[in-house]
């Protein structure tokens, strides 16, 4: 009789295990069909959900905690600048979900990288001063994302230099010996891998609005206005909406000229 019992509660727990597995792979699947109509936010913020949904279902999967981080990315970029709290708390999200893929693979390219460009934005909300930055954690998990998978993102690691560079305090770029010129340097490379990603442009142009290059900034940003944010088929909501940004960015600096 014990036999019996001990078998039916090992049964019983394999099948629960077997349907924990199936329950995540179908939040998954629900995310992915979500994520593909993500240039909606209501979609965005489902799709967000889903993925939620199958990283609390098997935490043990970096696949599912990589998605979670990303959308949780997304929905930041999605949301409007003046709620700022929504925003962080986004970001805030999909920095602990890509290292929790850290603490299952340390070099996870996806963990690696989301966690640094989550984290990234939250500097930019809160203030380098704040505290969130970890500098350290960034350089590792960048040059983990460039030994591993050096194109990931479509250049995401070149992008993310430039971006560092041109955003910190021109005081604090002397000291550490970095010029906006670096930082064109880095977008340049990123474009080298792919020239068709908006979000690389976007913020060349802004770098050089910085320089007080108008022209070239003018430039970049009519690449990007000019051209079907379908270019590449997987990134299109991503490039749509960087053109939208790159739109408002030429409207401000370049409408009345």
């Amino acid at each position: 009789m014990r036999q019996l019992l001990n078998l039916l509660v090992i049964t019983a727990g394999l099948a629960l295990a077997g349907a924990a597995g199936k329950s995540g792979a179908q939040f998954y699947r629900q995310g992915m069909d979500a994520w593909d109509k993500r240039q909606d936010p209501a979609t965005a913020e489902k799709a967000l959900a889903f993925f939620a949904k199958a990283a609390e279902a098997e935490p043990g999967n970096e696949q599912y905690l990589v998605m979670f981080s990303r959308a949780s990315y997304w929905a930041g970029e999605l949301t409007q600048v003046e709620l700022k709290k929504k925003r962080i708390e986004y970001y805030s999200q999909g920095e602990r979900a890509a290292l929790k893929a850290i603490k299952l693979n340390r070099r996870s390219v996806g963990g690696n990288f989301w966690s640094v460009i989550n984290n990234g934005r939250v500097t930019e909300l809160k203030g380098i001063l704040s505290g969130s930055f970890n500098f350290g954690r960034c350089l590792r998990a960048m040059t983990t994302v460039s030994s591993v998978d050096p194109d990931y993102y479509y250049g995401g690691v070149y992008r993310y230099w430039a971006e560092f560079i041109s955003e910190m305090p021109s005081m604090l770029r002397s000291v550490a010996q970095f010029s906006l010129d670096d930082s064109v340097w880095f977008s340049r490379q990123a474009i080298e891998v792919e020239p068709d990603f908006f979000m690389t442009r976007l913020y060349l142009a802004e770098t050089y609005l910085q320089l007080k290059q108008p022209e070239k900034a003018r430039q970049e940003l009519l690449y990007v206005i000019n051209k079907d944010p379908g270019v590449i088929p997987e990134a299109a909501a991503e490039n749509s909406h960087y053109r939208k940004l790159a739109v408002e960015l030429y409207a401000r600096k370049f409408q009345d000229q």
